[in-house]
C-alpha cells in the first residue's frame, strides 16, 4: 500500500513538472505581455486647476505594451511620499486616471493595452494648505518629495504589482504656483 501511494505521488509530481514545462514552452512560443512605463517620455507637470484653496498639477506618462499579447492594467495608484513627520503644512494627494477619461472619484478603471500599442496615464497631485496655512504659505515651505506609481498588471502572466519611483521638487511646484520658496535653515527648500 505504501509503495503504491509513493508511486502515485511521484507520478503526480512528474505530471506537474511536465505541465509547467509545457506552459513555459507555450508562453515562449506565443509570447506574453510586457508593460513598459516610458518615464523618459513623461510630460512636465502643468497646472490642471487652481483655486484659492487648492492647486492641482498633472503630468502624462505613456505606458507601452512591448509584448506579443494583450495586457491589462487593472489598478493604478499614485502614493505620495510626504509624511506629516517630514512636512505637515500641506495636504498632498495623488491620483491616476486614463488620459481622455477623467473621473471624479479616485477609482482607476481597468484598461486594456493591445500588443505593440501605447496608452497615456495622467498623474494628478492635489495640494491644499493645512494647519492654518493658506495655499501659498504651504507651497512656500514645501520640500522635495517622492511618489510611488504603483500599478497592477496582468495578461498571460498572473496579476502582479509593479512600481515606479518618481520625484518632484519644491521648486517645480512653486514655479507652477507662482510662489517663491522660503529660506529655511540657511538654504532654500528643494
Amino acid at each position: 500500500m505504501g509503495s503504491e501511494l509513493g508511486w502515485w505521488i511521484h507520478l503526480l509530481v512528474v505530471i506537474l513538472i511536465v505541465e509547467e514545462i509545457g506552459r513555459r514552452v507555450l508562453f515562449a512560443y506565443l509570447g506574453t505581455e510586457k508593460i513598459v512605463p516610458k518615464t523618459e517620455e513623461m510630460t512636465a507637470y502643468s497646472v490642471v486647476e487652481r483655486t484659492d484653496e487648492r492647486l492641482v498639477i498633472g503630468a502624462t506618462i505613456p505606458f507601452a505594451n512591448e509584448g506579443k499579447q494583450c495586457a491589462t492594467i487593472m489598478d493604478a495608484i499614485l502614493r505620495v511620499q510626504l509624511p506629516y513627520e517630514q512636512y505637515d503644512g500641506a495636504l498632498v494627494r495623488g491620483k491616476v486616471e486614463l488620459a481622455g477619461a477623467p473621473r471624479e472619484d479616485d477609482y482607476f478603471e481597468a484598461v486594456l493595452i493591445q500588443k505593440r500599442e501605447c496608452i497615456d496615464l495622467v498623474l494628478k497631485l492635489s495640494i491644499e494648505g493645512r494647519k492654518g496655512n493658506n495655499l501659498e504659505e504651504a507651497i512656500a515651505h514645501m520640500p522635495d518629495f517622492r511618489m510611488d506609481l504603483i500599478y497592477q498588471e496582468t495578461g498571460r502572466i498572473p496579476a502582479h504589482y509593479s512600481k515606479i519611483m518618481l520625484k518632484i521638487t519644491a521648486a517645480e511646484i512653486a514655479a507652477l504656483a507662482g510662489v517663491a520658496l522660503v529660506e529655511e535653515g540657511g538654504r532654500k527648500n528643494g
